[in-house]
């Protein structure tokens, strides 16, 4: 079949529990939307009271290990029915770890999985998982030489350096996940995905999700926009206003309480915000970088304008708006004759 004749695709995601309402649906669509072979879900938060057929997706075979004595936790591994697939345990297992190795046999190399999840507030220290993981692998290389080896999840504080020193792993991921922080991560034994693509996953999380794959470029389905309101800052808009506020008297009435006067201070250094420092908005998006704020946004739209855009629009291509210096001397100009 198709799936069998390519390298299959691989997503990790931290799910933030897919007990929660609807998340077995968004869960569906991202792996249908995104034509996932492979799914590693960590913080399932499954527990022995809910069924299998709860939590299964069509065209998918479920794999899951629980957390065990404590809530929350879990990782769980969706297989296209495509694929063949089984557990592999290694003899020293310890239900302490929440890793679940799963054998994935496609048609052009057999791939061992290991789905893991490592909580902030572990019970182990994090040694001696980096110790179990080394024994795994090394254990896996043993039993299965041409087997791919690909250790998916979310980390958390888990040393990155450590996992490549011990295991010889290569990281693919490069982009944050969570925040600032690459929490969610995929190793591979050796190079075998061609593109590696940080999406937001359609289930309610505060993580993103990761997708590794070979092929054409993957166009994101969730990609969601919001306006987000920010106030440029120039040199010459900062010589205005310090122009301005060297000549600005502000007189209070001394029979007023405290509140009025201060709305009426909030007032007025309300407006001279609006005066020299007006609001301006731009488009964001899922997929733009954590550092990227509306202003590094504004600026990086200005600078992909062509020079013909820039003259027809009537905006300085220095600083992206009509002619700066004019406007805000034209407007201090006014305010003073005023």
């Amino acid at each position: 079949m198709e799936r069998e004749r390519r390298v299959p695709s691989c997503e990790t995601c931290d799910a933030a529990a897919i007990t929660k309402p609807h998340a077995i649906q968004h869960l569906t669509a991202d792996l249908i939307g995104y034509s996932v072979d492979i799914a590693v879900i960590s913080e399932t938060h499954l527990k022995r009271k809910h069924p299998d057929n709860q939590f299964a997706v069509h065209g998918y075979t479920m794999f899951r290990r629980d957390r065990a004595g404590r809530r929350g936790g879990g990782v769980a591994v969706y297989i296209n029915r495509q694929l063949q697939a089984a557990t592999w345990t290694h003899a020293n297992d310890s239900p302490a770890f929440e890793l679940l190795w799963i054998r994935v046999q496609t048609g052009l190399r057999e791939i061992v999985l290991g789905a893991l999840y490592h909580p902030p507030k572990a019970l182990y220290h994090p040694v001696e998982l980096l110790d179990y993981i080394e024994e795994c692998t090394g254990e896996i290389a043993d039993q299965f030489p041409t087997a791919l080896i690909v250790l998916a999840g979310d980390f958390n504080t888990l040393p990155e350096e450590d996992i490549i020193a011990r295991c010889a792993f290569n990281s693919i991921v490069t982009k944050a996940t969570r925040g600032a922080s690459k929490l969610d991560r995929i190793y591979v034994s050796e190079p075998y995905f061609a593109n590696v693509k940080v999406v937001a996953s359609t289930i309610k999380s505060d993580h993103m999700a990761v997708i590794a794959y070979s092929g054409a470029k993957m166009t994101t389905i969730n990609k969601r926009r919001e306006r987000r309101v920010y106030r440029s800052r120039s040199p010459n808009q900062y010589a205005l206003f310090v122009e301005h506020i060297a000549k600005l008297k502000l007189e209070f009435n001394n029979s007023d309480d405290v509140q009025t006067n201060f709305d009426t201070m909030y007032a007025v250094l309300l407006a001279l915000l609006d005066r020299f420092y007006p609001e301006r908005s731009v488009t964001v998006t899922s997929t733009d970088p954590e550092f990227v704020t509306p202003t590094i946004k504004a600026q990086l739209r200005r600078k992909k304008e062509s020079p013909d855009e820039v003259r027809s629009s009537g905006r300085s291509r220095h600083f992206g708006k009509t002619s700066t210096s004019q406007h805000y001397t034209s407007q201090h100009r006014r305010a003073t004759a005023s």
